[in-house]
Formats: structure tokens, C-alpha cells, sequence
């Protein structure tokens, strides 16, 4: 009778751990199923998938001007491409504004002034800027300063003390230097070689493989950032980060010696980011 009773016991213990697993096994097809009618969800046993890039042009739109060397279709195509896939361009609804000079400008860099200032910026990049883009950089200035007819009514919020309100970033400028080192935030060149070939041929290796990266994490700054880098001594630090490997040092004036604040050249002596 003991011996019927223990095996009672082990069958009933069976019988309720399998009635358990079943429920247990039911419960998670349940929930498996409710999560795939969810749009979107993710099942637990898969992995995280990247959620789809959230593109805001009500923060605001980055101009960038291809100027010259970087106005091929060579470079530019493949640069907008990814930057298109990235932040979006505006026709696209996206945050970029891609302008080729001289085709995109009717062949006046003057007038990436309207397009500045029609639209609501929050920074821009100059690539190859052409001669004279420094003037139209001194008259946003100006306009910064000068309260407009929106701001005298109230319908515009007016920048204190005529601050620049975004970034400029130039880099490898064919402008008058002073000028661009006065209006942007800071310039970029590539370190001079005395040898002009031995100049021309490296430039063009490193702008090959560099300049597009430099350009994406330049618009990834920005876009993060936001606010113009002032000119003190954490601005090294903000340009190598964009720039990434390649080491840069401030500009020094062979004839003055002065040292540059904000005028940068990547050094010759670093390899080339593969």
C-alpha cells in the first residue's frame, strides 16, 4: 500500500510539472504572437535593430558649398550621397543643403547669402571656398548685428550683441585667408610641402581618402553641437576631433612667426585613414 501510495505521488508530480511546461510553453507563443502584431516590435530572442533616422529641419538646415576641388562630380556625388542617406537633403525633407559651385550659385558666391538667410540655418561648410567668399561672410555678419524689420516687430528673435548664431567651418579655402580665419569658426589646410609636386600629389591622395570623412563628421558636429566653437584654448581639441587620425597643429606665419587661434593644417607626416 506505501509502495501504491509513492507512486501515486511520483505520477501526480509528473502529470502537474507537464500541465505547467504547456502553459508556460502557450504563454510565450502568445506573447510572441501579440508582439509581432505590434508595428515595429523586435522579439526578445532577436537582435536590436537600428531604429529609422529621425531628420528634424525645424532645428534648422547645414549649408555645405563645394567650391573648388571639390566640385567634381567625383567627389561631391558620392559625398552628397551618403550624406543624403545620413541627415536627408531638403528636398527630401532632411537637414542638408548641398550647393555646387558655380552651377548651384549661377556662378556668384554671393549668393549663398539668400539661401543662408532665407532658410533656417544652423551651420555652414565651406569646402574650396572661391575668391571673395569672405565678403559675403562679412555681410551675414553685418546682418547679425543689424536688427531686421521681423526682429523690430517681434516676429524674429534678434541675435545679443550681433553673436554669430552657427557654425562656419572652412576647410581648404582658395579665399583670402585673413578673411576666412575672421568669419569662420576655423579654417583647415593641408600642411606645404617645398616641393610643389610632392605638394600636389599628396594633397591629392589625402583628399582622396580623407576629406569625405572629415566632411561627415564635420555636419555630425554640428548637428550635435549646435552652438559656434569660440576661439580659445579647447578649439584644438573640437578640430581634431573632427579631422579624426590625421594630426593637426595651429598655422604659424613663416615671415611673422605669429601663431594662428583658429587657422589649422593637418601635418604631412601622418598616413592616410584607409
Amino acid at each position: 500500500m506505501r509502495r501504491y501510495s509513492a507512486f501515486l505521488r511520483i505520477v501526480t508530480a509528473l502529470c502537474i510539472g507537464a500541465f505547467l511546461c504547456a502553459g508556460l510553453c502557450g504563454c510565450d507563443k502568445q506573447n510572441a504572437a501579440a508582439q509581432a502584431a505590434v508595428p515595429g516590435a523586435v522579439a526578445a530572442d532577436e537582435p536590436g535593430q537600428e531604429e529609422p533616422l529621425q531628420w528634424h529641419p525645424e532645428d534648422g538646415y547645414i549649408c555645405i558649398v563645394f567650391g573648388y576641388g571639390f566640385n567634381n562630380p567625383e567627389f561631391h556625388e558620392d559625398a552628397i550621397k551618403k550624406l543624403q542617406e545620413k541627415y536627408g537633403l531638403e528636398e527630401d525633407g532632411g537637414i542638408i543643403i548641398p550647393l555646387i559651385y558655380p552651377d548651384s550659385l549661377n556662378g556668384r558666391i554671393s549668393n549663398i547669402y539668400d539661401i543662408i538667410t532665407e532658410h533656417k540655418t544652423k551651420g555652414v561648410i565651406l569646402l574650396g571656398a572661391p575668391e571673395n567668399t569672405h565678403r559675403t561672410l562679412t555681410k551675414l555678419r553685418a546682418a547679425w548685428q543689424e536688427p531686421s524689420a521681423a526682429e523690430a516687430d517681434g516676429t524674429e528673435e534678434s541675435q545679443p550683441d550681433g553673436q554669430q548664431p552657427y557654425p562656419i567651418f572652412s576647410f581648404m579655402p582658395q579665399d583670402d585667408i585673413l578673411g576666412q580665419e575672421s568669419n569662420c569658426d576655423f579654417v583647415l589646410e593641408y600642411e606645404r610641402s617645398s616641393s610643389i609636386e610632392e605638394e600636389l600629389n599628396q594633397e591629392t591622395e589625402l583628399l582622396d581618402k580623407t576629406v569625405e570623412q572629415i566632411l561627415i563628421r564635420a555636419v555630425r558636429y554640428i548637428d550635435e553641437h549646435k552652438d559656434p566653437l569660440p576661439p580659445d584654448d579647447k578649439l584644438h581639441a573640437h578640430v581634431q576631433t573632427i579631422v579624426g587620425d590625421h594630426k593637426i597643429h595651429r598655422y604659424t606665419d613663416s615671415e611673422s612667426g605669429l601663431q594662428a587661434i583658429n587657422h589649422f593644417v593637418i601635418e604631412q607626416t601622418q598616413e592616410p585613414l584607409e
